[in-house]
């Protein structure tokens, strides 16, 4: 009886571990994506970060990754 209660708990943890790993793996691969932003839609960042200054709009024309623009991806989901 003993053996069958451990064995639970080793299958709760190798499934717990299998989903952090999945997790961990989904997390980096959003960081390592490429900028697949065309032309327009840097130029629409560039000039909606106009009001925070130049620079700030020379930058939004650069490649940026996608774990960088988040709050830009929401905001574009939600409308």
């Amino acid at each position: 009886m003993a053996t069958i209660a451990t064995q639970g708990s080793n299958n709760t943890a190798v499934v717990v571990l299998t989903i952090l790993l999945v997790a961990i793996l989904a997390v980096g691969a959003v960081y390592l994506m490429q900028d697949h932003r065309t032309g327009s839609e840097r130029v629409g960042d560039a000039v909606a970060a106009l009001p925070h200054g130049v620079g700030k709009a020379a930058d939004k024309l650069g490649d940026q990754a996608p774990a960088q623009n988040v709050k830009r991806n929401l905001r574009d989901a939600a409308q």
